[in-house]
This record gives structure tokens, C-alpha cells and sequence, in this order.
């Protein structure tokens, strides 16, 4: 072998030892790094695991998950908060499931589920704000109200014996009364004709004050009759009355319950109507007025009318 051919394969030896030599001292830093890593790290995570693994548990326990669905959960906490009954969760799991397979059959309105959702807040924080505010109201005893049914005797003072036909159409209402004007029997006609709850007993309401009766919605000159009324509409729909009988008033505690309530709900109408001048004070408010539904074209007949 020549001189030239044992030279190279020295160098080339040598280059081999060299880089032996530095893998292992590259293999010996690492090594000695991540030693140093894992013990640096030991020592930031036991103090944190001693001295918060209380605290990280105490505050799993506090949302102690209730019902779950997927991502969907119901907490411990949020049930209490939210006043929902323990017995709904089971209702809340299969409603949720039934929700998710809704979306998965792709029905949900995506618009839709957030005006909801918008709606939910809305009716939440009102009652939340309207809750608080009656809270300071009082309920007026019955010396308040005795004055201030003094202060009207012919409205509160005295009784008259009332009957009614309540109907849900106007053009029904007119037609009655025309025929209630000729002479057809109110009682009977009533009997036969009026969706209110004592249609069964000719209409009957007893003996109440025209302040009663203007506490559903009537109007105070149509309460203060003598025979037979005209067609008054209200939100329970259209009403004809009659009185037969004027009289002092006697069951004075019945009048007074009933004022009183009345009183309490002006009240809180009064309370809401201050928080709405208040909110809107500022602010940009637009509402279409066409859009209203008219008091004469679809009327509740609910039958909740003046007993």
C-alpha cells in the first residue's frame, strides 16, 4: 500500500474518531440538559401540587356536574342559582339529546334559537328588575282603602246587582243588544248566548260596586248603570250588562279585599310604568305601530270576567 493510500485512510480514521467523539459529547449534553429540565420542573410542580391541590379540589366539587350532554352541562351550583328542581334533570338529559338530534338533522334555526335565547335574558332580567322594585311597595291596609273609597261613595260606596253576556264578536254584541232592547229575556238570552262563567246562571254576577267591575276594564260610566248598558268592550272580549238593583253597600269586606288588590295593582303599574320612562331615557326606540294587534280584532276570551 502506498504512503498515499495508508495517509488517507488515517485521515480518514482520524475524521471517524472525531466525529465519535463529538456525537458522544452532543449525546452527554442532552442528556445533562434534560436532567436538568425534569429536575427544574420537579421542583416548580411539587410545591404547586401541595399547596394548591386543596384548592383545584375544593373548587371541582363545587361544580359538581349535575347531568351532562356532550358539552352540554347542568352544574350543582347553576341548579341552585337557577332554581331548578332536582327531579327536571332527567326532563333537561332527554330534552338536550332530543335538541342535539334535531340539530343533527339540520332543523334548528340558527336565527330563530338566538332571538329565543335574546327572548329568555329579556324576560329574566325584567322579572329579576320588576321583582326587586315591588318588593318596596306596600300593600294598602284597610283604613287606606276606606278612605279612598270614600272620597267616590257613588263608585265604591255603593252596590248594584249586575248580569252580563260576554261574546267574543263585536257584530254578535251588537246583535244582542238590539234584541235584549226589543224585549228578549237577559238571563235567558245569556243562558244561551254568553261565553262568560256564569252564562250557566243567566249571567249573575251578585251584587258588586262599580269600582269593582271598573278594576276589570270597564269604564266607570258603563259600571254606573241603571238597566240595561251599552255594548262596552274590554280585553275578555264584549260585554252587555244589566242592573236590577241599586243598594247601599253591605259586605264592606268584600269591598275592600277586592279595592285593595286594585289599589296594589295600580301600584306596581305606576312602578313599572317610572322604570320604563327611565330606561328608555337616552336610548333609540322604534316600534311599528301597525304591527299591533288591534284591541277590536282578535279579543281575548279568556272568561276570567268580573264575578
Amino acid at each position: 500500500m502506498s504512503s498515499f493510500t495508508r495517509k488517507g485512510c488515517s485521515s480518514i480514521f482520524n475524521l471517524r474518531n472525531n466525529l465519535v467523539l463529538w456525537v458522544w459529547i452532543l449525546a452527554a449534553i442532552t442528556v445533562a440538559s434534560t436532567v436538568a429540565v425534569v429536575v427544574i420542573i420537579n421542583r416548580r410542580i411539587l410545591p404547586f401540587s401541595q399547596n394548591e391541590l386543596a384548592e383545584v379540589t375544593s373548587r371541582n366539587a363545587e361544580h359538581q356536574i349535575a347531568a351532562r350532554v356532550d358539552d352540554a352541562i347542568i352544574y350543582i351550583e347553576d341548579m341552585q342559582i337557577a332554581g331548578i328542581d332536582p327531579s327536571a334533570l332527567e326532563e333537561w338529559t332527554e330534552d338536550e339529546l332530543l335538541a342535539d338530534l334535531a340539530v343533527d338533522r339540520g332543523l334548528e334555526n340558527v336565527r330563530k334559537s338566538r332571538l329565543l335565547q335574546a327572548r329568555a335574558r329579556q324576560i329574566y332580567l325584567r322579572d329579576e328588575l320588576l321583582g326587586n322594585t315591588y318588593m318596596s311597595i306596600p300593600f294598602p291596609d284597610s283604613a287606606e282603602v276606606l278612605q279612598y273609597m270614600n272620597c267616590d261613595s257613588l263608585v265604591f260606596m255603593v252596590e248594584r246587582h249586575y248580569y252580563q253576556i260576554l261574546v267574543s264578536e263585536e257584530s254578535m254584541a251588537d246583535s244582542i243588544h238590539e234584541r235584549l232592547l226589543s224585549g228578549e229575556n237577559f238571563q235567558i238570552t245569556a243562558e244561551r248566548m254568553s261565553i262568560g262563567q256564569k252564562a250557566g246562571i243567566g249571567g249573575d254576577l251578585g251584587f258588586l260596586t262599580a269600582g269593582e267591575l271598573v278594576s276589570y276594564g270597564v269604564p266607570e260610566a258603563q259600571a254606573l248603570i241603571e238597566g240595561l248598558g251599552d255594548v262596552v268592550t274590554t280585553d275578555y272580549g264584549w260585554h252587555i250588562f244589566l242592573v236590577d238593583e241599586i243598594r247601599p253597600l253591605e259586605d264592606t269586606s268584600r269591598a275592600v279585599r277586592s279595592i285593595a288588590d286594585d289599589i296594589y295593582r295600580q301600584r306596581l303599574q305606576s312602578a313599572r310604568d317610572s322604570l320604563l320612562v327611565i330606561a328608555s331615557a337616552g336610548r333609540d326606540v322604534f316600534l311599528d305601530s301597525t304591527l299591533l294587534r288591534r284591541p277590536d280584532a282578535d279579543p281575548s276570551t279568556h272568561g276570567n270576567e268580573a264575578e
